[in-house]
C-alpha cells in the first residue's frame, strides 16, 4: 500500500502529496495514546489555508474550541507568527467509557509572505473556531501590466 498517490502534473498543487503524508502519519502515531494528546503530547498542529489574490494574501486557520485570550498574532517584517493552546478540559466520571481523539497543547506557525504586506492595514477575525487574517499586499508588491510600445 503507498502511503502517497503522486499526481501528474498540472493535476495540483505538489506540496498536497507532502500534506497527504503528514496526515497519515498524524492519524496512525497520533492516536495511540490514551490521555488525549496521542504520542506526541502538545503536538497539535491547527490546520491552515494560504491563498493569495491579486490585492492581498489571507491566512485561515481552524482553532475549535478555543477562545479569543488563547490566540496570539504576531506580524514582524514579512513574517506572520500564529501562536495559541488548546488546554486539555478533563471531566472525570465515576462510571461510562470515555474516548479522547481531539488533539491539546500549544502550537505556533509562522509562514514568511513573499514580497510582503501592508503591516499597518492587516486585519483579523475570529468567528466560530475559525481565525481569518487579511494581510494586504504593498503597492509595490502588486503586479503592474506594462505597455510594450512598438517602434
Amino acid at each position: 500500500m503507498a502511503l502517497v498517490r503522486w499526481k501528474r502534473r498540472g493535476e495540483s498543487n505538489p506540496w498536497s502529496a507532502l500534506r497527504d503524508l503528514e496526515d497519515r502519519f498524524s492519524r496512525v502515531f497520533g492516536t495511540l495514546g490514551d490521555d488525549g494528546g496521542g504520542w506526541f503530547e502538545g503536538a497539535w498542529v491547527p490546520s491552515m489555508d494560504v491563498t493569495e489574490s491579486e490585492d492581498a494574501y489571507t491566512i485561515e486557520a481552524d482553532l475549535p474550541g478555543m477562545k479569543k485570550d488563547d490566540i496570539e498574532l504576531v506580524v514582524v517584517d514579512n513574517v506572520v507568527t500564529l501562536k495559541g493552546e488548546r488546554k486539555f478540559e478533563h471531566e472525570n466520571k465515576a462510571e461510562g467509557y470515555h474516548r479522547f481523539e481531539r488533539r491539546y497543547g500549544s502550537f505556533q506557525r509562522a509562514f514568511e509572505v513573499p514580497g510582503g504586506f501592508d503591516s499597518d492595514k492587516v486585519t483579523a477575525s475570529f468567528e466560530d473556531g475559525v481565525l481569518r487574517v487579511a494581510l494586504p499586499k504593498r503597492e509595490d508588491a502588486k503586479p503592474k501590466q506594462i505597455q510594450v510600445k512598438v517602434k
